[in-house]
């Protein structure tokens, strides 16, 4: 169901290489259709400045892939009001017409978006 859906951007990560002891890891930018719901936002301030820590709850008709440390994977990472949210876990829905899929993501902290006042 598309009426509540907004374009957003969502970095996926390729995977890491090694090249004389320094890792490399490739990714690409797509913009996705996707419902976000904020559950918490907020900022604090600790000694190396202000932070943003939250978690996010979004609803996608496509994959989200959750970060899966076992595997050595990065997940998949969401850019929200200028902060990059990493995807925690990601389920798929498929017990009604509406089959979606749904997603957690938690505030990466230290990690801001290329645009501060991007509201997608």
């Amino acid at each position: 169901m598309n009426i509540f859906k907004q374009m957003y951007t969502v970095r996926r990560y390729k995977g890491t290489s090694w090249d004389s002891g320094t890792s490399e890891t490739t990714y690409s930018d797509m913009q996705l259709p996707l419902d976000v719901q904020a559950k918490t936002r907020r900022n604090q301030d600790d000694a190396s400045g202000r932070s943003t820590t939250g978690v996010l709850t979004v609803y996608s008709d496509a994959q989200l892939l959750p970060t899966e440390p076992d595997k050595q994977t990065t997940g998949d990472r969401l850019l929200y009001m200028g902060q990059w949210y990493a995807c925690k876990s990601s389920i798929y829905w498929g017990n009604t017409i509406l089959k979606h899929w749904i997603s957690e993501f938690e505030a990466v902290e230290g990690e801001k978006g290329e645009n501060a006042n991007d509201t997608s």
